[in-house]
């Protein structure tokens, strides 16, 4: 795997990174950290469904990004291992009164044969906050994905509520198979086209894209997925095909209602990519 070394202009406690490293080792994968600088911390992982697959929760001990933070996250997922990545808590970006940026970096590369199910929560602007955040996930034919991208309009219930109300977000998502891209998503959005942004999701606060992509998609997959889609705080939601990868896009009023539904949809997906049935992840 490739490890990304810090630099020597990185300021400690400012720029998180992790470097991760899954491996089929003793009739299992193990996920060792080849390193880590913090804020991020390891506490290693469990087996929740007591099988092969370990389940990762990362630990950004700062709490949030502050101005001018940075967050890495590298990772390789070896032919044959399978791993589930989730957080301890959603990513919280405070506001940036010199007008710098906060950014959380995502890079994961998925093995032949393997399995990653990437499933982090929510990333919440604050107001006055200036975000980027990119995640980027390389499979190749063979390697499976379940993987979610979900955003916050900003802290929808502190006081009067301080939803639309960050500076700027640029925020991309993005898988390849092969090196061609399956799925690329932009959200960039800054001062007036803010308020743009909260007219398109017209009385939403959170957005959700998820992918699954397997080689071996049954027909009709996208539509169980789209049909188990719709539920309370709901506003908007579907799914289309890409060859083989189902890409969905849920739209809600709260994010209770987000992670229902995209529990819903991994109830759909699971079984046939990992052959085992979806339930909730332990966080504790």
């Amino acid at each position: 795997m490739k490890v990304v070394l810090p630099q020597p202009d990185w300021i400690v406690g400012k720029h998180a990174l992790m470097n991760l490293h899954a491996v089929l080792r003793n009739g299992r994968t193990e996920v060792d950290p080849r390193s880590w600088r913090i804020p991020y911390q390891w506490q290693g992982c469990h087996y929740q469904d007591a099988d092969d697959q370990p389940f990762l929760l990362l630990i950004n001990s700062g709490g949030g990004f502050v101005e001018g933070d940075v967050a890495e996250l590298h990772g390789t997922i070896e032919d044959g291992a399978r791993a589930l990545i989730t957080t301890t808590a959603a990513s919280k970006f405070y506001k940036c009164p010199e007008g710098g940026t906060s950014r959380e970096l995502v890079d994961i590369t998925v093995g032949a044969g393997s399995l990653l199910e990437y499933c982090p929560d929510e990333s919440i602007p604050f107001a006055r906050s200036r975000v980027e955040r990119r995640t980027r996930i390389a499979l190749e034919p063979t390697s499976r994905l379940f993987a979610t991208d979900v955003i916050a309009a900003g802290r929808v219930h502190y006081g009067d509520g301080e939803a639309f109300a960050f500076d700027g977000l640029f925020s991309e998502f993005e898988v390849t198979v092969a090196g061609a891209p399956v799925l690329t998503d932009r959200l960039i959005c800054e001062g007036e086209e803010v308020g743009a942004l909260r007219r398109l999701w017209d009385g939403a606060t959170h957005s959700a894209t998820v992918i699954l992509h397997a080689p071996d998609l049954p027909d009709g997959i996208e539509e169980e997925i789209e049909a188990a889609l719709p539920g309370d705080r709901v506003i908007a939601s579907g799914a289309t095909r890409n060859g083989n990868a189902v890409i969905a896009r849920i739209l809600t009023s709260e994010a209770w209602g987000c992670h229902d539904a995209i529990f819903r949809a991994w109830a759909v997906a699971r079984p046939v990519i990992a052959g085992k049935a979806a339930r909730p992840i332990r966080k504790c």
